[in-house]
């Protein structure tokens, strides 16, 4: 086997593809779901789907400790996937029977899953490379990224196509069928994967920790359906939960060893950054979303078929084609003696964000006599915007690996959910505002009036990021130096005791 791809990494990678393609091909489709089965307004809708995008993350850090401390890596995601086949089924009776409670209590038990297993498969991913073989790592991690985008893309624009013939019934049951293949994948190769685990998926655990695991488990996704169907409220729950486990890292940061220390604050530092960086995520699956559903045209280059709630699609597509050039466009860097640290890269993932807003804003000049704005520009958008979210997603994740302290891995990496969730809530909320009624007619003005203004102030904004994060990653770059200097200490300290 390649020193590559450690064994099992393939499998997990796998799991990856199946998993963008289960989880992604129903998301694509909640949009239409809301607006036009359940009959919600636009701005609620995009706040449920914001919501929806936010719960799992945020419970992450949750699930992430529970991962750490108590069931391990790999059972958190073997019962999370369990949950995620059950909560997708849910759904689809919610979608047959045209019930939104059923449908929302479907979605509740998703965002459970997502929350107790989202981190554990970095975990398991990392821990599939040995301590001599830490330089692939990142490597592997932006190749399981750009993969992760093919299932992705595929289930974004196929699943609207499959909509015509099975419903939302069909085709959200068959994301269930896709999550029961993953779980036969990971009972097939349980060994290994548990080797790649941590200490606490090699320890049993009693009756009285499951019942307790199972009654805590019934409680969250009643409290996450709480959320759901009352978000005015709801929303700030999830604020609380975000803020108290960034609280919980401070906590252990002040009681850490001073290397740790110094890492674990350039974690801090780190966040803002992605929370500022993940905001614009978050406008995909909320005002762009609701742009490209309202404007779209059907065709790409002219000729190719595209529905308008896959406009999304483009991103992962991007993704996927763009991964392998970036990690080469890394290494030709560095042969050329050019080397960024991860934190400056993401300076570099803003420039990319602002040309994608300020095409987006540009594209409202220009619908067409039909009223539509043509999907190319859409295409051209997530271009950029891909760039970025390879820049930050992959090598987000490997840095907030390589700085956590082995114990709050799992937990640290929930951290980097949290700030996908976080800001995800802000952009819902923000969108709103772009919110417009069902019957209304898009002429010229009214698509200057509700998007130009607020996809230029977008521009805007990340073009002063740069600025910020160039300042924030010198900062995190004298963190991370200094811990190393603290380590080499504390190696040559007992050397020079002995002489």
């Amino acid at each position: 086997m390649s020193a590559r791809l450690p064994g099992i990494v393939p499998v997990l990678i796998l799991r990856q593809i199946l998993w963008g393609a289960a989880f992604y091909g129903s998301f694509i489709l909640l949009t239409r779901f809301f607006l036009d089965k359940l009959n919600y307004s636009e701005a609620q809708t995009i706040m449920m789907l914001g919501a929806f995008g936010a719960i799992g993350p945020v419970c992450s850090a949750i699930g992430g400790f529970v991962a750490d401390r108590y069931i391990g890596s790999f059972r958190a995601v073997y019962i999370g996937y369990s949950f995620y086949a059950i909560g997708l089924a849910m759904l689809s009776a919610g979608a047959a029977l045209i019930n939104a409670p059923l449908s929302i209590l479907g979605i509740a038990v998703i965002g459970y899953s997502r929350g107790l297993s989202s981190t554990s498969p970095t975990v398991l991913f990392g821990n599939s490379y040995n301590e001599t073989n830490q330089d692939r790592f990142q490597e592997g991690l932006t190749l399981n990224y750009s993969l992760n985008n093919l299932g992705s893309f595929g289930a974004k624009y196929v699943f609207p196509f499959i909509l015509a013939f099975v419903a939302y019934q069909g085709s959200f049951m068959l994301s269930s069928l896709i999550m029961c293949g993953i779980l036969v994948l990971f009972y097939v190769y349980r060994k290994p994967l548990r080797a790649a685990g941590n200490a606490m998926d090699h320890r049993p655990l009693s009756l009285l920790f499951w019942g307790i695991f199972g009654a805590g488990s019934l409680f969250s996704m009643g409290l996450i359906y709480w959320v759901f169907s009352n978000l005015d409220q709801g929303q700030y729950l999830l604020y609380a939960i975000g803020f108290a486990a960034i609280g919980y890292f401070i906590f252990r940061t002040a009681k850490a060893e001073s290397s740790d220390q110094l890492r674990m604050i350039a974690i801090l530092v780190m966040m803002v950054i992605l929370i500022c960086f993940y905001f614009y995520y978050g406008q995909m699956m909320t005002s762009m979303n609701i742009y490209a559903i309202n404007l779209m045209g059907d065709e790409i280059l002219g000729f190719i078929p595209v529905k308008p709630e896959s406009g999304v699609a483009f991103n992962p597509l991007w993704c996927f084609i763009l991964g392998g050039p970036v990690v080469g466009f890394y290494a030709w860097l560095e042969k050329k003696g050019f080397s960024f640290s991860i934190p400056t890269k993401f300076a570099f993932a803003f420039v990319f964000t602002a040309i994608g807003f300020s095409l987006l804003a540009l594209s409202t000049q220009h619908m067409n006599e039909a009223g539509k704005i043509s999907a190319n520009w859409i295409l051209m958008v997530h271009f950029f915007q891909a760039i970025a979210e390879l820049i930050v997603g992959a090598l987000g994740a490997g840095f907030l690996f390589q700085m956590a302290p082995k114990d709050l891995s799992a937990f640290t990496m929930g951290m980097r959910s949290i700030a996908l969730s976080l800001s995800g809530l802000f952009a819902a909320r923000l969108s709103t505002s772009i919110a417009l009624p069902k019957d209304i007619e898009f002429t010229q003005s009214v698509v200057e009036s509700a998007y130009y203004d607020y996809f230029l102030k977008l521009a805007i904004f990340a073009g002063i990021m740069v600025f910020v994060t160039i300042f924030l990653s010198r900062v995190i770059n004298r963190l991370v130096e200094k811990s190393r200097n603290v380590d080499q200490g504390e190696t040559l300290t007992p050397a020079i005791t002995a002489s």
